[in-house]
């Protein structure tokens, strides 16, 4: 029995030396694990701010706008964190030394090419082919800092996996001579270890995944939001400068076909405005997704008499075929007017342009809801391609002239989910297509006639028209003119109030929102009509579709008009401003 205890307290005492060990054993392998971890999570800082940097540098040299140098300043930043922790991990680890120095000198030369190019755009205008040459120069020097990033990233995972395998190689062996040595006391203690290690196996895998995923979600997110940052910057320029010429030639258009008598010449100039309509429309397009993506549309509802919107959506279609409801619907429904009537515009166009140049537009009332239906009687759409006619940048009719750019559907689909509309499309191949919209309905009203104005006449009306681009002026001020006005026109405020002094009294100011790149036409408006009494009414005219500066707009209280606009809504908008006007006599 003495001996059998003996025996027992000498297991007992292996044991306990042997779990000693093993302690000891795994905590170093965790303390040398964990710094490999870190050294992983610093290279991916690195790889991070190398991210920035590339981008901050391509944004400034291919837009010239300083914003991008908040991310290069930041990557470069993050890149020196990086690098630092990389060198102080290196020191406790040999085995990382040569990687992490060879990466540190792939990244100083790169962050030295990059600089070298930004220093060259700051002292001096880069030519087209210095700027390829400097960001090829460049982009080598990246590609290689990031294959030695990458590289070591690959070690470290390596020795990350290299130490977990010793560590499960010696912990096997301990828990052998622990369960030869304890056999007759510990059985339990050594099925516990069993369980225990069962777990921290699976509690290694899923760290190990996690980390794979965070870091392939950083190095996308990464991307990501530098490809949205240049295409919102490269919109917002394109939105306020290409709707300039845009605007002019629109107008100038509508005035050169009201001065032409030759048949020939007037078929070429109607042709002409087709393709600027087209343009037009292409662009609008563009920007609408831009908007929509950015999220910055914000659904204004408000009840509104049905029929109005789908006499505006007719009225811009004179010469084509497109029918309302007969009789007019009398139905109030509640949603954002201006959203609705865009995408109904979008579906309109759609059946002309794709349903033999016809479109027919229906209203159903239901419980609750009405359903707006826009057919035509076109090709029809095959089962398989009716979800996909609404992705971005899709057209079924890949012919060679094919107006469009695919996506007046896509805008659809996205201003239905922003209003919670349900957007429904029935179709078969040789019977048409039929898309329909569900607007709450708030009323039925007593059905009223189609109201038909005459074109106005804006005779012996004095305008006075302000806006620094001298193009869009004389476009501006030719349309007014044609249609009876007494126009005066200034590209600055000084001549304005120059000609304010030598008496001249407005019955009405169109003015541009942005004046000498400010946004002034406001100020200087109010400005106007504090020395007149009583008031001009005041129409402004904006490129400039931003969210901020349309509630600027709405918050003057001001009639608007975003360019391009054309004759008809020029004319219209400056007649009912004189109309409400308060007389001059």
């Amino acid at each position: 029995m003495g001996v059998a205890a003996s025996l027992l307290a000498g297991f007992a005492v292996l044991f306990v030396i042997g779990f000693v060990l093993l302690t000891r054993n795994q905590e170093y392998t965790i303390l040398e694990v964990a710094r490999a971890r870190a050294a992983a999570a610093a290279a991916n800082e690195l790889i991070s701010g190398c991210v920035d940097v590339e981008t901050g540098q391509r944004g400034y040299l291919l837009i010239g706008d300083a914003i991008f140098l908040a991310p290069y300043q930041q990557g470069k930043v993050r890149a020196a964190a990086g690098l630092a922790a990389l060198k102080r991990i290196a020191s406790a680890e040999p085995e990382l030394a040569v990687d992490v120095s060879a990466t540190d000198a792939a990244v100083t030369n790169a962050f030295a090419a990059i600089d070298h190019t930004l220093e060259l755009e700051r002292h001096s205008v880069l030519s087209r082919e210095q700027l390829r040459d400097q960001l090829i120069h460049s982009k080598s020097a990246m590609d290689v800092a990031r294959a030695r990033t990458d590289a070591l990233v690959r070690h470290l995972d390596g020795l990350i996996a290299k130490k977990r395998a010793d560590n499960a190689g010696r912990r096997s062996g301990m828990y052998v001579l622990g369960g030869l040595l304890g056999a007759l006391t510990i059985v339990a203690v050594g099925l516990s270890f069993w369980a225990l290690q069962r777990e921290r196996r699976a509690w290694s895998a899923a760290v190990a995944a996690l980390e794979n995923a965070n870091r392939a979600a950083e190095t996308a997110r990464a991307k990501a939001a530098a490809s949205d940052l240049a295409k919102t910057r490269f919109l917002a320029v394109a939105s306020h400068d290409m709707r300039q010429p845009l605007h002019a030639l629109t107008l100038y258009l509508s005035a050169l076909e009201r001065r032409i008598d030759n048949p020939e010449a007037q078929e070429i100039v109607a042709k002409m405005e087709r393709a600027a309509s087209s343009l037009v429309g292409m662009f609008a397009s563009l920007l609408d997704l831009a908007r929509i993506q950015a999220d910055v549309i914000s659904p204004e509802c408000d009840d509104f008499p049905l029929q109005d919107v789908i006499d505006r959506v007719i009225g811009e279609h004179p010469n084509a075929q497109v029918s309302g409801p007969s009789p007019p619907t009398p139905l109030t429904v509640r949603t954002d007017p201006l959203l609705l009537e865009r995408a109904l515009r979008n579906l309109v166009s759609n059946a002309i342009r794709h349903g033999g140049g016809a479109a027919f537009i229906t209203v159903s009332p239901g419980p609750d809801r009405a359903r707006i239906c826009v057919s035509d009687r076109g090709p029809g759409i095959a089962r398989e391609d009716q979800q996909r006619v609404f992705e971005e940048f899709t057209r079924l009719d890949s012919r060679a002239g094919a107006e469009g750019l695919g996506l007046g559907l896509a805008i659809v689909k996205r201003i239905a989910e922003v209003l919670d509309l349900r957007l429904e499309l029935r179709s078969a191949l040789g019977q048409g297509a039929s898309f329909s919209l569900y607007p709450p309905i708030v009323a039925t009203a007593t059905a009223r006639p189609i109201d038909v104005r005459p074109e106005p006449t804006l005779q012996g009306a004095r305008v006075v028209v302000v806006d620094d681009d001298p193009l869009a002026l004389a476009a501006v001020a030719g349309v007014l003119g044609d249609a009876g006005a007494d126009v005066l026109a200034y590209t600055t405020e000084a001549e304005l109030n120059t000609a304010l002094r030598a008496g001249a009294r407005p019955d009405l100011l169109v003015m541009d929102l942005r004046i000498d790149g400010e946004l002034r036409g406001v100020d200087i408006a109010n400005s106007v009509r504090a020395r007149l009494c009583p008031p001009p009414p005041v129409i402004m005219v904006t490129g400039d579709t931003a969210a901020d500066t349309l509630a600027f707009l709405r918050a003057s209280g001001f009639a608007w008009l975003i360019k391009p606009a054309d004759r008809a809504a020029l004319t219209s908008a400056a007649a009912e401003q004189l109309r409400k006007a308060p007389s001059l006599t």
